[in-house]
């Protein structure tokens, strides 16, 4: 429930914030009514739990449906793979500095070996 304000009462059957200007909340309940249900509480009660922690985690997680979490569970191994595959996947060659660069051109062609004899001789007429 939220902190009280000077402008609003709380609703102990449906648990919104009344206005002041309200004498009824819209479930019915009246603001007479709320005030002597709140007096009647043990002060165990009234105070609230300031720090949570693992219950929210636990309210949130029985909130979600099945798919929901099949689909938060696929999305984190996704990202799980790709960190992965950029931290420790392929390295490619360094690219060159863009300042005093000079391409070394096309490589250069493999030396000719004179004409080229088959193994055999060919028709009698060459």
């Amino acid at each position: 429930m939220a902190d009280p304000t000077p402008h609003s009462w709380p609703c102990p059957s449906c648990g919104r914030r009344v206005p002041l200007r309200a004498d009824v909340c819209h479930c019915g309940m009246t603001r007479a009514r709320a005030e002597e249900l709140r007096l009647a509480q043990p002060e165990a009660v009234l105070t609230p739990r300031v720090a949570r922690g693992a219950s929210d985690r636990r309210e949130a997680l029985d909130a979600m449906t099945r798919d929901v979490k099949l689909l938060l569970a696929v999305g984190v191994l996704v990202m799980v793979a790709g960190l992965g595959w950029l931290v420790f996947g392929p390295r490619s060659e360094p690219y060159p500095a863009v300042l005093g660069y000079v391409d070394a051109g096309p490589p250069k062609a493999p030396p000719r070996a004179g004409p080229q004899h088959p193994p055999f001789k060919l028709p009698w007429w060459k």
